[in-house]
């Protein structure tokens, strides 16, 4: 047993260690985060004081300060200390993972599919963005409470919120889970959102308006989602890029939020009326495939939130959703994000080419992710399900 976990974790690990050893550049995110982290060290103890940095949740401010102290003291560079959180959770992904197959509950593929996952690859080691720790988090929660450990699957779900806000999207559908009492469900949302809340207090103590303007403004970006596609379609047309900031984008940006939330509070509904039979893991699944369709202004690290949850039960759906939104993040990466994958910008025609594989995967991803949620909703339709039985 321990053999066949060690193969998947092992190769996980080499993948991920020359993707970080040949990204080990400060730009781009981790430019942002190196800023972060010298304002920590040698400015202020609030990372919230920053200008237009948009820091993250505490947890990650503290993680890039470790990065930026061991590098002043010889050990490792920034952008790879700063990467080694991420690295470690994409292992400890694969091990849950295997763990789930093991119990029953996971395709026995889907460490393996996780090790050598694309979108993974691009999005941790070599971008640096940090997805993959709430999502390590959110997959504890929903296997605890597979294992009726409804406080532990809370607690989990805790860490993955005051480490990104995105897994709050899953709350409802654990907490609801097994169709709980809602006196059951409040305890679970209390005990899920209340260590986000008191880690942020302090912040919000000293400075309320610098929290709200550098946590909580933040919109989204128009890399990818229906406004990514605009944007590259309007830059195939016209030979100029419009600006990707939420401000640049003030009507979709509105829209999308209707949209989504509206189709959130409906699937959330659904599931807990039984018109949706879907269990946990499935429906969180849905809400993030759900953003995935309807949001607008997404950034490149969004695209790995279906993929763990999505590979407990792997299939097509899941596999032309790898191919892509890896096309996709390799056009950005090479188009708008230099020195990412590359040392030396593209110019030229290679540059062009780098654009339109970026709006080709951009829009084969919003295809795909409505696709899958499609095809998702379809299978757990309660009537559906009522009348074949």
């Amino acid at each position: 047993m321990r053999r066949a976990l060690l193969a998947p974790v092992l190769l996980a690990l080499a993948l991920r260690l020359v993707a970080v050893l040949a990204t080990d550049r400060v730009v781009a995110d981790v430019e942002r985060y190196e800023r972060v982290a010298r304002h920590l060290l040698d400015v202020s103890w609030n990372p919230y004081e920053t200008k237009r940095l948009y820091p993250y949740p505490p947890p990650w401010a503290a993680a890039e300060a470790a990065a930026e102290w061991l590098a002043r003291h010889g050990v490792g560079s920034f952008a790879a200390n700063v990467k080694l959180p991420v690295l470690a959770a994409d292992l400890l992904l694969v091990v849950l993972l295997a763990a789930a197959a093991r119990a029953g509950r996971a395709s026995p593929l889907a460490p393996w599919l996780y090790a050598v996952h694309p979108v993974s690859l691009l999005v941790g080691a070599a971008h640096g963005q940090f997805d993959a720790l709430p999502l390590l988090f959110l997959l504890l929660a929903v296997e605890a409470l597979a294992r009726e450990k409804r406080d532990a699957s809370a607690l989990a779900l805790s860490a993955a919120i005051a480490t990104k806000s995105f897994p709050v999207l899953a709350l409802p559908f654990l907490a609801l889970d097994a169709r709980a009492s809602w006196r059951s469900a409040a305890r679970y949302a209390a005990i899920a959102l209340a260590p986000g809340a008191l880690l942020l207090l302090p912040f919000a103590i000293a400075d309320a308006g610098a929290l709200r303007r550098e946590l909580f403004a933040y919109g989204g970006i128009a890399d990818f989602g229906w406004t990514g596609v605009l944007r590259g379609l309007e830059w195939l047309a016209t030979g100029a890029l419009p600006r990707s900031e939420a401000r640049s984008w003030p009507v979709a940006s509105a829209v999308s939020k209707a949209l989504f939330l509206a189709a959130w509070a409906g699937l959330v509904l659904a599931v807990r009326l039984g018109r949706l039979r879907l269990d946990a893991a499935r429906a969180s699944l849905a809400a993030m495939l759900a953003f995935l369709g309807l949001y607008g202004l997404q950034s490149a690290q969004y695209l790995l939130w279906a993929v763990p949850l999505g590979l407990l039960r792997p299939g097509r759906a899941s596999a032309l959703y790898a191919a892509a939104a890896t096309a996709g993040l390799v056009g950005f990466y090479l188009f708008l994000a230099p020195g990412v994958l590359l040392p030396a910008p593209l110019e030229g025609e290679a540059l062009v080419r780098a654009g339109r594989l970026w709006l080709f995967g951009t829009a084969a991803t919003l295809v795909t992710s409505v696709a899958w949620l499609y095809a998702l909703l379809r299978a757990g339709d309660g009537r559906r399900i009522r009348a074949e039985s």
